[in-house]
C-alpha cells in the first residue's frame, strides 16, 4: 500500500506541476505568431499509475481519449515549443512504464479519437471459437450433402424476432466504407470505389437476401470520410434516422473488412500463417473467412453475443472453418444497443482479394438468411 500510495503522490505533483506550466505557456501563446504551430499534448493519467498519452503538431487544441474506469485526472499541455513537450511527455514516460502514446500519424489530428476503433490504446481482447452451449446440438449428418440445412440447430437466448414482412426489416451498413481489399504488392487498403470495398460485399449480401425473400435496406454512405476518427458517430446518426423512417428495421448489419498493418513486423513475421487463416477452400474456390466483432460495453451484450452465436453455428453447420470466431473487443459499443440482432462481421481482411471477399459474401448471406428464418416469431 506504501508503494502505490507513494506513486500517487508522484501522479499528483506531476499534475500539479503540469498544469503551472500549462497556464504560464497559454499566456506564452497568447502573444505567439498566430500561424506558428502549436504542440497539442494531453496526458489521461490512471489510479494504477499508467497513462494514456497522445502528442500531435496541431492548431487546433485537443484529442478525448477514452475515459478508463480508473480514471484519475488529466493535463492538457500546449507549447510552440515543440522540444520542451516532449522533453516533459518522455519524463513522464520514464516515470511511469505502462504508458501508451500515439503519435500524430495515427490518429486524425484534432479530432476526437474512435476509442472503439483504436487498437493502439488496449489490444486485450477475447476469442470465441467454440460454441459449447451449441456443440450437444449440432449433428453433422453427412448422408444427404444437398440438405445440410436440416443439421442447423435451433436457437438459444435468442427473443423471437417479431417484424412486418411487408416492410424492411434488415439493415445493412458500414461504418468505415472505404475499407477495401488489394494484394500484397500495395499497401492502400482503403478506396472510394465501391466494386473494391466493402460496400460491394454489402451489396452482394442484400442481393442474396433479397433473393430469399427478405425484406433488406442497404445504406451506401460512406461514414468514415471525411472523418475516420469520427465514423461511428456517423453512421449512428445515419441508423437512427433510419429507424426514424421506418422502426420496423431490426436487423442491423455493420459490414467491415479487417486490416492489417504489412510494415508491421510481427505481421511480415507471420505473413504465411495470416494468409493461410485469412482463407478456406469451398467448393473449388478461395474464400475469405470471417468474424464477429461484439462490444462490451452495450447494455445488450448478451442478447447481441447470443445472435452472433447463432450465426456462427450455423456457419459451423455449413461451412466449417468460413467463421473463425467472435471476438469480444475490452471497451466498446459499437451501436450494438440499437438492436438485440445487431452484428458487426469483418468480411476477410486487406490481406484478402476482392473476389475472395465476394465469394465469402454470398455465403453470409445464405448463412444469415437461415439464421433470421429461425429466428423469426
Amino acid at each position: 500500500m506504501k508503494d502505490k500510495d507513494t506513486r500517487n503522490t508522484y501522479i499528483i505533483i506531476l499534475l500539479i506541476c503540469l498544469i503551472a506550466f500549462n497556464l504560464g505557456t497559454i499566456f506564452i501563446n497568447m502573444k505567439a505568431d498566430k500561424g506558428k504551430p502549436v504542440l497539442s499534448s494531453k496526458a489521461t493519467f490512471l489510479k494504477d499509475g499508467s497513462a494514456l498519452i497522445s502528442l500531435a503538431s496541431s492548431t487546433s487544441s485537443i484529442m478525448n481519449l477514452y475515459k478508463s474506469q480508473h480514471y484519475m485526472g488529466e493535463v492538457e499541455v500546449f507549447s510552440t515549443d515543440f522540444s520542451l513537450a516532449e522533453n516533459i511527455m518522455n519524463f513522464v514516460k520514464a516515470q511511469f512504464p505502462s504508458i501508451m502514446v500515439m503519435k500524430d500519424d495515427e490518429v486524425a489530428l484534432g479530432e476526437e479519437i474512435d476509442i472503439e476503433n483504436d487498437s493502439s490504446i488496449i489490444q486485450d481482447f477475447i476469442i470465441i471459437d467454440r460454441l459449447e452451449e451449441y456443440e450437444d446440438l449440432i449433428i453433422i449428418d453427412n448422408s444427404d450433402p444437398d440438405n445440410m440445412t436440416a443439421n442447423v440447430p435451433k436457437p438459444l437466448n435468442i427473443n423471437p424476432l417479431k417484424i412486418d414482412k411487408e416492410k424492411p426489416y434488415i439493415l445493412i451498413y458500414h461504418t468505415h466504407g472505404t475499407e477495401s481489399y488489394s494484394s500484397l504488392d500495395n499497401n492502400i487498403h482503403h478506396t472510394t470505389d465501391k466494386n473494391l470495398n466493402v460496400i460491394r460485399v454489402g451489396e452482394i449480401i442484400t442481393q442474396v437476401l433479397e433473393g430469399r425473400g427478405h425484406k433488406v435496406e442497404h445504406v451506401t454512405k460512406y461514414h468514415d470520410i471525411p472523418s475516420y476518427n469520427k465514423s461511428y458517430s456517423q453512421s449512428l446518426k445515419t441508423i437512427n434516422e433510419k429507424l426514424g423512417e421506418n422502426n420496423n428495421l431490426k436487423v442491423l448489419i455493420d459490414v467491415h473488412r479487417d486490416g492489417f498493418d504489412q510494415k508491421d513486423p510481427k505481421v511480415r513475421e507471420n505473413l504465411q500463417n495470416l494468409l493461410e487463416k485469412s482463407k478456406i477452400n469451398i467448393e473449388g474456390k478461395d474464400v475469405a473467412t470471417f468474424f464477429f466483432v461484439v462490444g462490451p460495453d452495450s447494455p445488450n451484450k448478451e442478447a447481441v453475443l447470443s445472435f452472433a452465436k447463432y450465426v456462427k453455428a450455423i456457419a459451423d453447420v455449413l461451412y466449417p472453418g468460413l467463421c473463425t470466431g467472435i471476438m469480444i473487443k475490452p471497451v466498446g459499443k459499437y451501436n450494438q444497443f440499437l438492436s438485440d440482432y445487431s452484428a458487426l462481421i469483418e468480411v476477410g481482411s486487406n490481406l484478402n482479394t476482392i473476389e475472395e471477399a465476394l465469394e465469402t459474401a454470398k455465403l453470409v448471406g445464405e448463412i444469415l438468411s437461415i439464421a433470421i428464418d429461425n429466428i423469426l416469431e
